[in-house]
C-alpha cells in the first residue's frame, strides 16, 4: 500500500483531476466532517477548532457557533493549503473528553473512503 500522497496522485491522473484542487478539496471536506459532528452546548467547543498549515495552531478564543450544521469557518478554509501538512486543532482542555464520548475526529477518519470519493466526484 502507498503513502496517502502517491494514492491521491493516482485517484486524479486517473481522473484527469487537478491534484491540488483534490487535496484541498478532500482536507477541507475532511475538517468540515469534524467541526460539523462537534457538540454544541454552549457552542464554545465548535468555536475553537483552528486549521493551520505545516504546524498546529494552540490558541483557544471565546468564540462560540451556535448554527445548527455549521462547518468550517470562512478563515479556517482559507488557511488549508494544497498538498500540504494541513492540521486541524481545539485546544480547549475539554476538547479530549467530548473526543473519547464522541468521536467527531474518530467518525470522520472511518468515513475517510466515503469523503474522499465525495469529494472526487463532486469535481467531474
Amino acid at each position: 500500500m502507498g503513502t496517502f500522497g502517491s494514492d491521491l496522485r493516482k485517484i486524479a491522473e486517473a481522473r484527469k483531476l487537478d491534484l491540488e484542487t483534490v487535496s484541498r478539496g478532500f482536507t477541507l471536506r475532511l475538517f468540515d466532517a469534524v467541526v460539523r459532528d462537534t457538540r454544541v452546548d454552549t457552542g464554545r467547543l465548535r468555536g475553537n477548532w483552528n486549521a493551520a498549515t505545516g504546524t498546529i495552531d494552540r490558541t483557544t478564543t471565546e468564540a462560540v457557533d451556535k448554527r445548527p450544521g455549521a462547518g468550517l469557518r470562512s478563515e479556517m478554509r482559507a488557511k488549508v493549503s494544497p498538498l500540504a501538512l494541513n492540521t486541524l486543532s481545539n485546544s480547549l482542555p475539554y476538547a479530549v473528553v467530548w473526543e473519547e464520548k464522541d468521536g467527531m475526529i474518530a467518525r470522520a477518519v472511518a468515513d475517510f473512503e466515503r469523503l474522499l470519493r465525495a469529494e472526487v466526484e463532486a469535481l467531474k
